[in-house]
């Protein structure tokens, strides 16, 4: 399994009350293997930085069956999330043991689904 990042538009009448946005040909998605929901994204390295939207991928419950969804009011302070963590790379490769450049490709996917998300008035979700 791997996680994957989506671009989604409200409509009331969809399953969840989104519709999933077809990303556009050659785009990545993919924001990591399982184990970075726990080992990256919810890591005491991450949470220690004041991440607070990423580590929620590891409090997996009954409400979001491990997913993370950001609505569009909250996009610009996920994205000031995914920033902090991009100037913080050298830190959280060094506290996880995941290379820097792998981490730097799985926040330039979130930042540029954040970009697309906001292109469509919509939201993302990782699942």
């Amino acid at each position: 399994m791997s996680l994957d990042i989506s671009v989604w538009i409200p409509d009331g009448d969809a399953c969840a009350g989104r519709e999933i946005v077809v990303d556009p040909p050659g785009t990545s998605t993919g924001v990591g293997s399982e184990n970075f929901r726990y080992k990256l994204w919810g890591s005491a390295a991450t949470r220690r930085l004041g991440a607070t939207f990423l580590p929620q991928l590891a409090d997996v419950t009954v409400e979001n069956h491990g997913n993370l969804q950001v609505p569009p009011g909250q996009l610009d302070v996920f994205e000031q999330e995914c920033v902090l963590l991009v100037e913080n790379v050298e830190q959280l490769s060094a506290a996880t043991g995941y290379d820097a450049d792998r981490i730097l490709h799985y926040l330039t996917n979130m930042r540029d689904a954040v970009a697309r998300a906001k292109a469509v008035h919509g939201g993302i979700i990782i699942w």
